[in-house]
């Protein structure tokens, strides 16, 4: 019997946190999450990134304020694909 739909992607275990690997890791990503979670993880990580980024540029001074925009906007980008990535997964559920 052939399904109709696949089974959605799944995480692949992943370490994190090494400190440019000066020390094992401390972190790790477990293998067979699912990619929905993930992303939903991802999502609030980002929004953290970006509040926080936010108030550098606020306070920053002019030469560091410009890498603050920089790096501000690179996040309002990840951000955009990674919803865009969510709305995408919804859909498919919604779809089967």
């Amino acid at each position: 019997m052939i399904k109709p739909v696949p089974d959605p992607p799944r995480t692949a275990h992943t370490h994190f946190a090494t400190c440019n690997g000066t020390h094992p890791p401390l972190f790790s990503v477990c293998e067979g999450a699912s990619m929905e979670d993930v992303l939903v993880h991802l999502t609030m990580s980002l929004s953290s990134a970006y509040e926080t980024n936010y108030q550098v540029c606020e306070s920053a001074s002019k030469p560091m304020q410009s890498l603050a925009w920089a790096t501000q906007h690179s996040l309002e980008i990840c951000q955009a694909l990674v919803e865009s990535l969510l709305k995408t997964a919804e859909r498919k559920q919604e779809e089967a």
